[in-house]
């Protein structure tokens, strides 16, 4: 059985960029980002379509992640009680494996901090849709991991 952690992220089009260095600043590896950004300017992406990913695994907790795209913008599906009222189409799914535990939570906390100081973009982190662990709205980034909300 798996335990799946979702961050659930504004919008159709999220700051790619903020997502990379903040993964990588958490100790992220073999980090794959299709995602365009400034910093990146190749006349390939003009021609070719490339697959939307944005995926790797924590090296410490060796949690993976994979991004998931929703068809449309929807609503957030977190229950619980976040503060955030925003569409959703990218989900990134994180599913850290029972040995590593603690290691992910450090991970986690660390890579939505930096994420939220990069960033405006709000997100929502949740126990597979339900318990709210970490926000990032209008009143800035909150991490409640020892008591969901």
């Amino acid at each position: 059985m798996s335990l799946d952690m979702n961050l659930e992220i504004e919008g159709g089009s999220p700051d790619w960029a903020a997502l990379e260095k903040a993964a990588k600043a958490a100790g992220v590896v073999e980090l794959t980002n299709s995602f365009p950004h400034p910093e990146r300017k190749s006349g390939v992406t003009n021609f070719y379509k490339t697959e939307e990913q944005f995926d790797g695994w924590f090296l410490k907790s060796r949690t993976s992640f994979r991004l998931h795209k929703k068809a449309s913008l929807g609503n957030i599906s977190a229950e619980g009680v976040h503060g955030c009222d925003f569409k959703v189409q990218y989900v990134i799914v994180f599913r850290p494996p029972n040995s590593g535990y603690d290691e992910f939570v450090e991970e986690i906390r660390i890579f939505l901090s930096i994420l939220a100081d990069l960033s405006s973009m709000q997100f929502v982190l949740s126990f597979q849709y339900e318990g709210v662990y970490a926000t990032h709205n209008a009143t800035g980034f909150s991490f409640h991991w020892d008591k969901p909300k």
